[in-house]
């Protein structure tokens, strides 16, 4: 025989529990959110981070600012945001290479997994290799040429150890034949910083941190890392036009800490996705040279699986030199 009173009681249960789902989403946000960006102030994710801010603001009618935390190639940064509380007020700018190339290279603090729960996806940035205007190099071919003929000497530097950014010049390292020395920095502007005063020969870096260096003549480029030329800079040539089988670029990201209630996470993708919709958004990004690359939470978490194993397969089928 049925129970009506434990029947009954077991429907207000219920009820009360999906009211209280719906509440989340019906009157989130209600205070301020923050944006966590796991490098110092200057680079692409930086860059990238305060423009989803300005435009979350907007959107949420809630300040949304973003707060750097460098240090330990982002792992500090990231760490905060995956173990703030679940409620959606801590959000991440995540290079997404930092966090699938570092489960390779160092113990993370933190399970990407389980710790972390994707937003969206933000941009496909377009990696540069830069020197210094005043630098001698002037192509990939000559700076191939000039650290075959004083190996150990050219130093490349990165927004840190196991970044997008740093795994692009090892690889130059192995394809071309050559023994740069990387020189992790806490993030691109410090690093661009390093190769204007000449500390270092070139720089890895994503396009919004060095394109405005570019254009005002104080940085060179070189090449891009992807496997096709920039509509930013379309006469600047890609590294495979020298070095066949090269190819790499960065996906940004964002995330918030794990756990989240997935109709907060709904609600912060929506708002991230009508964000990047905007023209004067996607026109600043195509400024950048970056692509706009919105995404469901659910594929940007397939993205993250399947980004690791691309670094697995790439290190190893490439035979990387792995500091």
């Amino acid at each position: 025989m049925i129970n009506l009173r434990a029947l009954m009681k077991a429907l207000a249960t219920l009820v009360a529990v999906l009211s209280c789902t719906s509440s989340h989403s019906q009157t989130f946000p209600a205070k301020p959110i923050r944006i966590i960006v796991p490098l110092v102030a200057g680079g692409s994710l930086d860059t990238l981070g305060r423009l989803m801010a300005e435009k979350m603001s907007q959107g949420f009618g809630q300040p949304v600012y973003v707060e750097n935390r460098p240090g330990a190639s982002g792992d500090i940064g990231t760490g905060m945001m995956a173990k703030a509380p679940p409620d959606g007020y801590t959000l991440g700018v995540i290079g997404l290479g930092s966090i699938s190339i570092g489960m390779l290279m160092r113990k993370l603090p933190f399970d990407p997994l389980t710790e972390m729960t994707p937003v969206s996806g933000l941009t496909k940035s377009t990696l540069l290799i830069v020197t210094a205007a005043s630098s001698k190099l002037q192509s990939i071919p000559e700076l191939i040429a000039y650290a075959k003929a004083n190996p150990g000497v050219v130093n490349f530097g990165s927004i840190g150890i196991g970044t997008s950014q740093h795994l692009s010049g090892e690889l130059l390292n192995t394809l071309a034949g050559i023994n740069m020395v990387h020189v992790p920095f806490k993030g691109a502007g410090e690093a661009n910083t390093a190769v204007m005063g000449g500390q270092i020969h070139i720089s890895v870096s994503g396009g919004p941190g060095v394109i405005p260096h570019i254009r005002s003549g104080k940085l060179r480029a070189l090449a891009i890392t992807d496997v096709k030329r920039s509509t930013a800079l379309p006469d600047v040539p890609a590294v495979n036009e020298f070095v066949p089988g090269y190819g790499t670029s960065a996906l940004l990201t964002l995330f918030t800490s794990g756990g989240t209630p997935p109709d907060i996470v709904a609600r912060l993708n929506a708002e991230t996705l009508r964000a990047l919709k905007l023209p004067d958004t996607r026109e600043r990004i195509a400024g950048w040279g970056d692509e706009p690359n919105p995404t469901t939470p659910e594929e940007l978490g397939k993205t993250l699986r399947a980004d690791i194993q691309k670094w697995i397969d790439l290190v190893k089928n490439a035979g990387l030199r792995l500091q």
